[in-house]
C-alpha cells in the first residue's frame, strides 16, 4: 500500500447511516478510517478473487483440460 493521501476534487457523498453503521461494526475512530478499512478490505478481497482465478486456471492447464493452441491450428 501506499502512504500518499490523495484528497478528492469534487465532493463525495457518503450515506450517513451506513458509514455510522460501519463505523459502529469495525469500531471505527474516525469516517476517514472506515473508508480506508473498507478499501482496504476491497482491494483485498479483489486480489484474492483475481489470484484464485488465476490458481484455477493455472490447474486447468496442468491437467490438460485447457490448452493455448494457435487458432490457425483449428483447421488442421
Amino acid at each position: 500500500m501506499t502512504d500518499l493521501a490523495v484528497k478528492p476534487e469534487t465532493d463525495v457523498e457518503i450515506d450517513a447511516e451506513l458509514l455510522g453503521e460501519a463505523q459502529r461494526q469495525i469500531s471505527a475512530t474516525s469516517p476517514e478510517a472506515v473508508i480506508n478499512e473498507a478499501l482496504r478490505r476491497l482491494v483485498e478481497t479483489e486480489r484474492a478473487t483475481r489470484q484464485a482465478a488465476g490458481e484455477a486456471l493455472h490447474r486447468m492447464v496442468e491437467s490438460g483440460e485447457l490448452t493455448f493452441r494457435p487458432l490457425d491450428s483449428i483447421d488442421e
